[in-house]
């Protein structure tokens, strides 16, 4: 794995085609993590997330884009802002995050999320996005954060996992299992009775090993402190 993360994905619903999508994409040593939650119509929400994802795909196959670039992620989310705008295609929220050697960039609009768990504590790195405002609408700000190299499990998801799930929960499942059981556990920690979902449900997590914060290792995390 050249990047030097592992990573899971897992898109789930009730609808025939989800408006949700979810991604991840290898270029060198960085990967690149997006979850777009489309709005409004069916077609329409599933046109406007799908954008978000062709967008990043492009990005990653132009050898001159700057993946550790924070600004150059904020100018593509603005340039599907306009194109969707423009054709009055849907809206949706996007959160695209790049991991590397170097540190996390990473770019939110919406109310989708990405958090980083450790053992003692989970930081939401998209605290600052305004989540009223949706690509497609207009009028959108992408909210940039960067943080050091990733230490703990990287989570990313619609509101269909955060609406429907409590913070502690969420940070539980991730902490006691491998990263891959964790992203089967949140989906069906918010699957009803019936088997079908409340919302459209998109989810990816990464980390350095397949382990994630389920080995003894990592729970000895000397730069974690409690914090909520």
């Amino acid at each position: 794995m050249p990047a030097g993360y592992v990573h899971f994905e897992a898109v789930a619903s009730s609808r025939a085609e989800p408006r949700d999508r979810v991604a991840a994409f290898e270029r060198g040593d960085r990967l690149v993590l997006v979850v777009a939650d489309g709005a409004g119509s069916i077609r329409g929400g599933a046109t406007a997330s799908q954008a978000v994802v062709d967008a990043v795909r492009g990005a990653i196959a132009d050898p001159a884009f700057v993946l550790d670039d924070v600004r150059a992620w904020g100018d593509l989310l603005k340039g599907v802002d306009g194109k969707l705008t423009a054709s009055l295609a849907g809206e949706t929220t996007a959160v695209v995050v790049s991991l590397g050697p170097s540190g996390i960039v990473g770019v939110s609009a919406g109310d989708s999320e990405a958090w980083v768990v450790t053992p003692a504590r989970v930081e939401d790195l998209t605290q600052s996005q305004d989540t009223k405002r949706k690509i497609g609408g207009g009028h959108v700000t992408p909210a940039p954060f960067e943080r050091h190299a990733l230490k703990g499990v990287l989570l990313i998801a619609s509101d269909g996992l955060f609406k429907y799930a409590s913070r502690e929960v969420i940070a539980r499942i991730v902490r006691s299992v491998p990263v891959s059981r964790a992203i089967e556990e949140l989906v069906a920690l918010v699957r009803l009775p019936s088997g079908r979902f409340a919302d459209d449900v998109a989810v990816a997590g990464a980390a350095r090993d397949a382990a994630g914060l389920s080995s003894p290792a990592s729970n000895s995390d000397p730069e974690s402190a409690p914090h909520r």
